[in-house]
C-alpha cells in the first residue's frame, strides 16, 4: 500500500500535511527525533520531529506512509498512516477524514505486520540499524 511519492497529473500530492496554526507540541528544538515524557494530565509521552524537517519533507513521508487498518470503523481512507525516516518511526493521524494529515515521532504499541513493513521501508533507505535501535526503544510489537 505504500505509494511511490510520483506526482499526479495534476501535479498534487495524494496526501496533505497539515501541522495547524500554533501547533508545536511535536516540534523538537534540535535536528533528531525525540520522544519527550509530558507530565501534564493525562500523562503521556509526546513525539517531537526535527526542527530541520521541511515542509517538502513531510509531503513526501506522508506520500511514502503506508496505512493502518481503521478496525471496525468504515473509513475510505486510513486513519493512521506510519513511514520511517532516518531510522525514527513517524505516525501521521488525519482528524478530517484523510483531506489533510498531522505527523509526530512515534512510540508506543505497533503490529507485527506494520513494523514488517516499516523494516522493508528502512531497508530501502539504507537505515536498518536506526531504525532497529528506535523499534528496541520505542515500540512494544503486538498481534500478527
Amino acid at each position: 500500500m505504500a505509494a511511490t511519492g510520483a506526482a499526479k497529473k495534476d501535479d498534487q500530492p495524494k496526501r496533505r500535511y497539515d501541522k495547524g496554526e500554533r501547533r508545536f507540541k511535536h516540534v523538537g528544538k534540535g535536528a533528531q527525533p525525540v520522544i519527550e515524557f509530558d507530565d501534564s494530565e493525562p500523562r503521556k509521552w509526546v513525539g517531537k520531529c526535527p526542527s530541520t524537517l521541511s515542509e517538502a519533507d513531510r509531503i513526501t513521508l506522508l506520500n511514502e506512509a503506508i496505512g493502518a487498518p481503521n478496525g471496525d470503523r468504515e473509513l475510505p481512507v486510513a486513519k493512521r498512516l506510519y513511514v520511517v525516516h532516518e531510522g525514527a518511526i513517524y505516525e501521521a493521524q488525519t482528524s478530517d477524514r484523510g483531506g489533510t494529515y498531522h505527523g509526530y515521532p512515534y512510540k508506543g504499541k505497533l503490529a507485527a505486520s506494520i513494523l514488517k513493513q516499516l523494516a522493508k521501508m528502512a531497508e530501502q533507505k539504507q537505515c536498518t540499524d536506526l531504525f532497529d535501535k528506535w523499534v528496541k526503544e520505542h515500540i512494544e510489537r503486538h498481534g500478527a
